[in-house]
């Protein structure tokens, strides 16, 4: 099966009500993967899949509860699932707000992408332990590893890719 579309999203009343009574069959992404053209995945219900999407998905992503397809016996619809992964929590004292810029900063300068977390103080990127040391030290933030899964809608980046050098 080629998923070429996102036919909505099961987070959107009017989509879950037009798959009521379909069974959801997850495909699960890393994800950095959600912002990837090109997939051949298998779903948790053993479903072989190739996802093929256009230009949009590079700076908008898929999301968590995104319908790919529905199966080819018209019983199971296809559903983007973001698995978790381990990540640098950085939280800032409401009365340090000025650290929130000193986090963003240095996460940035690692290229590395950023999201806002539970909290307007709250910052969450992907993990390595020299960033969880850096963001520790900036006064008035206190930085943990933890297992999130992010939620590409509060990525502060324009897009959230996955970069090295």
């Amino acid at each position: 099966m080629i998923c070429e579309n996102v036919i909505g999203n099961l987070t959107y009343e009017e989509v879950a009500a037009r798959f009521a009574g379909y069974e959801v069959d997850p495909v699960d992404f890393d994800w950095h993967e959600a912002f990837g053209k090109l997939h051949r995945k298998e779903s948790r219900g053993g479903r072989t899949i190739g996802v093929r999407l256009g230009d949009w998905v590079l700076s908008h992503g898929l999301r968590e509860g995104d319908v790919l397809g529905v199966d080819e016996k018209g019983a199971a619809i296809l559903v983007v699932h973001i698995l978790p992964c381990r990540a640098v929590v950085a939280d800032v004292a409401p009365d340090h707000p000025s650290s929130l810029a000193r986090v963003a900063y240095e996460v940035g300068n690692t290229h590395a992408a950023l999201f806002f977390g539970e909290s307007d103080f709250q910052l969450v990127t992907p993990y390595s332990e020299p960033l969880l040391t850096a963001l520790g030290a900036i006064h008035g933030v206190t930085a943990h590893a933890e297992d999130v899964t992010f939620d590409l809608g509060r990525s502060l980046s324009t897009t959230a890719h996955h970069h090295h050098h």
